[in-house]
């Protein structure tokens, strides 16, 4: 049987659709009662762009009650398979002095989801994830990147030393993220291409991540707690970096 993403929620399932390339085996299922606005958008893309629609009650999403707020929607689609670390794209982005974001072992997916988010929000070219030690790209991700996923390219990653030493070659900067970073982030808003680092949650970034860093930036802090969360932290630099 064909693995399929499961996407729950009014707002995410209509990112998803508005970003949605293919509509070739996608599934609506919409709740009988369901109504308002959003609920007539939704239907309307899916006749538009021929995305089967199926109705039904309250028995079929008492399944998704515990884990997930459904609000009377849930869309099937197939899953997105993740580039392995494709040349042509890191090459476009090197080409339109771009931006990727790198996440060194984030493990929760709360957090890749916002990072997801905020990387495709301001305007990165792809989010990079290690093929271990990761979370994967699943229902939480997918729905706290409120259809980000749908927009963005994932790559994975299976050595990421390797990694960064190849796209070196294509003319990247690298910048890791670190709470003992010396350099400042406002003098690398006009370095591109970049690849922005974003290590593990409690640990930080790898040794040999950290060595093949051009610049290791750290985010000022001003009150009683010493770190940020990491996509809060993530949200900052990307920001900081592409906008000024």
């Amino acid at each position: 049987m064909e693995k399929k993403e499961v996407i729950t929620g009014r707002n995410p399932v209509i990112e998803y659709l508005r970003g949605m390339k293919d509509p070739s085996g996608i599934e609506l299922h919409v709740s009988d009662s369901a109504h308002g606005k959003i609920i007539d958008e939704i239907l309307g893309i899916c006749r538009n762009r021929k995305v089967k629609i199926v109705q039904e009650n309250r028995e079929f999403f008492s399944r998704y009650t515990s884990s997930s707020v459904h609000q009377g929607v849930v869309l099937y689609a197939p899953k997105k398979v993740q580039k392995e670390e494709p040349g042509s794209l890191l090459q476009k982005i090197a080409e339109d002095k771009g931006v990727i974001v790198l996440l060194d072992q984030i493990t929760d997916p709360h957090n890749l989801g916002s990072i997801i988010r905020s990387a495709e929000a301001l305007g990165c070219g792809a989010v990079a994830i290690t093929k271990d030690n990761s979370a994967a790209i699943n229902d939480t991700v997918i729905k706290t990147s409120a259809g980000a996923t749908a927009y963005i390219e994932t790559i994975t990653v299976t050595n990421i030393a390797r990694f960064l030493d190849e796209i070196k070659t294509l003319g990247f900067w690298i910048a890791g993220t670190s709470d003992h970073g010396d350099a400042s982030i406002e003098k690398l808003k006009d370095i591109r291409p970049v690849c922005i680092i974003i290590g593990s949650e409690g640990k930080g970034m790898r040794r040999l991540t950290e060595e093949r860093c051009d610049y290791i930036v750290s985010i000022p802090l001003k009150g009683k707690i010493s770190s940020l969360n990491a996509s809060v932290a993530a949200g900052i630099v990307i920001h900081k970096i592409i906008n000024g």
